[in-house]
């Protein structure tokens, strides 16, 4: 099934508003979060049922197990890869250990250092840290300090000899930095090291050619700006790489004939080498569906509407006086801007009640508590005028005051 319809953003605006239900009943700036769910994935999972309730168990053959295959491959299309050189798998945290499973036979090498940064998504670095507890293995945390944002030189100094992965962020999550990956991953390179490398709030944003930047392993999912939900996550394995390594933690999926149910393990060839047990389907098609849209709308466009709105977001925090987590300069900016608002989380809590979507992130060490504003191509304008506008309303009725200050929920 494909619905790819061609959209230009200006001028189809409102019909490509229509699309995403959420849209009509709230103001949704939180797409950084979690993507707004096209009206056409009801659809999509239709045919998931459908397919399961005619056809039963033969669902396998009709379609399902070339599912994998069918999205990464639409991912690999997307972030300039080829094809069968993406896994999907059902989330970041999982292609975390598959990427590191594959270091497990380097156990008595001299490589024992795992280079991550104290930036990076907490899931990443517990699945690192739990790895190298395993292995035996050194973490060496790349700390911002006192800066506003990590300087890749910073990086690159910690890269050596004794390195096994480097394991950072694309976009770092919080502040929505763009890191100088391909930078890193030409310093990994020259001593030998190998790029771990957690994309997963750049697809969807903007441009991602991975032959360009040239990792070895590219982790990314479709939840956030992709628009496909939950149990979608990916992970890309350079070719060259992918044909000489084996993954430590692997299932079923991964054997060359999986239905012989040998007991002796014979991988695959291509992405499935890298998948383990039965995948999630239904996650599958919600994926397709997120990326019909994503096809249609076009990611140059995208990125040139999510400049433009971070910019106006900017300005208007500026304007209030409301300090910056985020980097001014569009050329390492993500699409979302993270804006220290005074009674932060209270705010948050308020604007919720307000039907006006946007997330919290508690700072730590310097770094300031801070809401993310996250828009995306199906925004308007006047969604973040509202926003600024209920802010200043909230600080002068000092309505936010009714709402707890400590955190007992995400987002």
């Amino acid at each position: 099934m494909t619905y790819t319809k061609k959209w230009q953003l200006e001028k189809d605006l409102e019909s490509l508003r229509h699309e995403f239900p959420v849209l009509e009943r709230c103001v949704y700036l939180i797409s950084n979060s979690l993507g707004a769910v096209p009206r056409k994935t009801r659809e999509y999972l239709l045919d998931f049922y459908s397919l399961w309730a005619e056809e039963g168990v033969s669902a396998w053959k009709k379609e399902w197990w070339e599912l994998t295959k069918k999205a990464g491959n639409r991912i690999a299309a997307l972030l300039h890869a080829g094809e069968e050189t993406i896994t999907m798998m059902t989330n970041a945290t999982h292609c975390h250990w598959i990427a590191l499973s594959t270091m497990f036979k380097s156990k008595e090498g001299k490589r024992k250092k795992i280079v991550i940064t104290d930036q990076d998504f907490p899931s990443s670095m517990y699945a690192v840290r739990s790895v190298s507890r395993f292995m035996g293995w050194d973490v060496d945390i790349v700390k911002c300090g006192e800066a506003a944002f990590l300087d890749v030189k910073d990086i690159q100094d910690r890269i050596d000899e004794r390195t096994l992965f480097v394991a950072t962020s694309h976009v770092y999550f919080k502040s929505a930095q763009i890191q100088d990956v391909s930078a890193i991953a030409a310093k990994a390179r020259s001593v030998g090291a190998l790029t771990l490398i957690d994309g997963y709030h750049a697809p969807g944003c903007f441009p991602v050619d991975l032959e360009e930047l040239a990792v070895d392993f590219y982790v990314g999912g479709c939840l956030k700006w992709l628009c496909g939900g939950p149990g979608t996550a990916f992970m890309y394995v350079r070719p060259e790489l992918a044909s000489t390594l084996e993954p430590g933690l692997t299932g079923w999926f991964a054997h060359r004939t999986p239905f012989a149910f040998s007991e002796a393990m014979v991988f695959t060839s291509g992405s499935y080498k890298f998948m383990s047990g039965t995948p999630p389907i239904p996650c599958l098609y919600t994926a397709l569906s997120g990326l019909d849209v994503i096809d249609g709308v076009g990611i140059e466009e995208i990125r040139q509407k999510s400049i433009l709105q971070t910019d106006l977001i900017i300005r208007r925090a500026k304007e209030r006086d409301f300090g910056l987590f985020t980097p001014e300069e569009s050329s390492i900016r993500g699409g979302a801007v993270s804006v220290n608002v005074p009674h932060a989380f209270q705010i948050k809590q308020a604007l919720e009640d307000k039907r006006i979507k946007v997330d919290f992130r508690k700072g730590k060490g310097h770094e300031p508590d801070v809401i993310r504003i996250g828009p995306h191509f199906y925004t308007k304008n006047e969604e973040i005028e509202i926003l600024f506008e209920e802010i200043n309303a909230l600080f002068k009725s000092k309505d936010y005051r009714k709402y707890p200050d400590t955190i007992n929920h995400v987002t």
